[in-house]
């Protein structure tokens, strides 16, 4: 909402700007109805319902517009994530709203200019031409609003580069494990009324019908998924290690089975995974990870060593047989946590996600993996059934669906600001075009004149874009929580901002600086 009401205030500005120079055409106009008796107040009314009149018909276009776009935004599924429901009707509190902004946004760029009009002197309005206009568009207030739109859009571009710099540091943060030809799928047992023995049972049965299927390449089952913004966190007690307390002694706990370090290709870096043997009838074991070694035992071996779910009463509990990788847990923006993960047979779960590697496209083997299920039971309800690459899109659903948005409305309030500058320089450019003709006449050049144009337009520009480089710094605070691998005034993102705004308007402003500089000096000395 904050970068919709920014690109809105552009645009009144621009009108705000547009309306401005052309006031300069309506000076004797406005001085004749002066002259004839009309009041100053009807005046200011009368230049109100133009500009809300413009407004209004932006506004009704604007509504169908939105009909259509809405469709194509959530045709473009930004979110690559699954299902997304949204309740996006045009009804009468949207049209109402519509109105409302329309109605405010008419006000808003057209006050200014009706009452600058409508201050003028009798006299020499009435004696005005274009030659003694010459300048009026060239204001202070019209290079204000210029410059006012320019820091804003550079604020906005700088914001849309910020995350853009975030998604991409994301999406090439190291997980830990290969993402790709990865299936999930999730099963309920007890929706059917298996039993905790059924359902290991039937986790053994699924695993081994899903290795055998062709394509397949190994196959696992955790009770949470890695990347799916869920996690299990308990307390934990090292046995020999006095408690940090707080949460110093928390840990993250997974119940994953034999071959998901293989499946995940996570490897283990000291001791061993979890296999077949480490039944319910086994001794209590754990494979931990990184942080939690480090963090616990240092440069010693943890293996063999033994810890707890809770108290220190329960620290001998299990015994440590392997170091894994360090992977992301819950999402890919969060630090890597301590991580412990058991066998399911010994802490059997009764929902849980199976993990199959594939050998090529999952989309082929998909349909295999549905009948494998089925096999082992047609009754058995299969829910979620997503690649690995989509559960870590979707875990980044927000930074993609900002970076989408922020970088559209960036690139808009961009197009407007070249637009608006290209209108008021277009249009100081005709009414100069007089004075253009007298410099050419006494032997200025095609290229002085270029830069003539274009130093006053560009001008604006560095002085809007200095303001909004602090504009920019000020504002990107608030969103440094939002950000990931860079700061709020990331160089990189800033120089691209900056060249980007100096190159377009630079476009904008050298169009009619061309268009100037190619003015026959004698039309020119007979232009009124």
């Amino acid at each position: 909402m904050i970068i919709v009401a920014l690109v809105l205030l552009i645009a009144c500005a621009n009108i705000a700007n547009l309306l401005l120079a052309r006031s300069a055409n309506r000076r004797k106009e406005i001085g004749i109805r002066l002259a004839l008796g009309a009041g100053r107040g009807r005046l200011i009314r009368q230049l109100l319902t133009e500009s809300v009149l413009l407004s209004l018909i932006g506004g009704a276009a604007g509504v169908v517009f939105a009909y259509w776009g809405k469709e194509a935004l959530l045709s473009l599924r930004p979110w690559r994530a699954g299902e997304l429901i949204l309740d996006l009707r045009i009804d009468l509190r949207v049209l109402g709203f519509t109105f409302a902004v329309s109605l405010a946004t008419g006000l808003l760029f057209g006050i200014v200019p009706a009452l600058r009009a409508t201050r003028i002197d009798l006299t020499s309005a009435l004696k005005d031409s274009a030659r003694g206009a010459i300048g009026s568009t060239h204001s202070y207030l019209a290079k204000s609003l210029t410059i006012v739109q320019v820091a804003m859009s550079l604020v906005l571009l700088v914001s849309a580069g910020l995350f853009v710099r975030t998604l991409g540091n994301l999406e090439n943060v190291d997980i830990g494990f290969n993402r790709e030809n990865l299936l999930l799928f999730n099963v309920d047992p007890s929706l059917n009324g298996y039993s905790k023995p059924q359902i290991a049972q039937l986790y053994r049965q699924l695993t081994e019908r899903l290795e055998a299927t062709p394509g397949v390449r190994s196959a696992s089952i955790s009770l949470i998924p890695l990347l799916s913004g869920s996690g299990r966190t308990s307390s934990i007690t090292v046995q020999g290690h006095s408690q940090f307390g707080g949460e110093g002694d928390n840990a993250k706990v997974n119940t994953v089975g034999d071959g998901f370090f293989a499946t995940l290709e996570i490897p283990i870096l000291i001791g061993r995974g979890i296999t077949s043997r480490d039944d319910e009838l086994a001794p209590k074991i754990a494979v931990i990870n990184q942080t939690l070694s480090k963090k616990y035992f240092g440069d010693e071996s943890p293996l063999g060593r033994r810890l707890g779910f809770g108290g220190p009463e329960n620290s001998s509990q299990i015994e440590i047989v392997g170091v894994a990788r360090d992977t992301k847990y819950t999402d890919m923006r969060s630090d890597v946590e301590p991580t412990i993960y058991v066998p399911y047979p010994q802490s059997i779960p009764s929902f849980a996600t199976f993990m199959v590697r594939t050998g090529g496209s999952i989309a082929t083997v998909t349909s295999s993996v549905r009948q494998a299920v089925h096999e082992i039971d047609a009754s058995l309800p299969i829910f979620d059934v997503k690649s690995q690459r989509q559960q870590a899109d979707e875990s980044l659903m927000q930074e993609r669906l900002f970076a989408t948005l922020s970088s559209f409305f960036g690139v808009l309030a961009l197009l407007l600001v070249c637009i608006g500058l290209y209108g008021v320089t277009s249009y100081g450019v005709t009414r100069r075009t007089n004075e253009i003709g007298v410099r050419m006449a006494l032997g200025a050049t095609t290229s002085s004149v270029k830069l003539m144009v274009l130093r006053e337009t560009m001008l604006l520009v560095a002085i809007g874009t200095l303001i909004g480089l602090g504009g920019a710094y000020a504002t990107t605070r608030l969103v440094e929580s939002m950000l990931f691998g860079l700061a709020p005034g990331d160089p990189l993102v800033i120089v691209i901002a900056i060249a980007s705004m100096i190159t377009i308007t630079g476009l904008a402003g050298y169009i009619p600086a061309r268009r100037a500089a190619a003015v026959d000096p004698m039309v020119a000395l007979r232009y009124e």
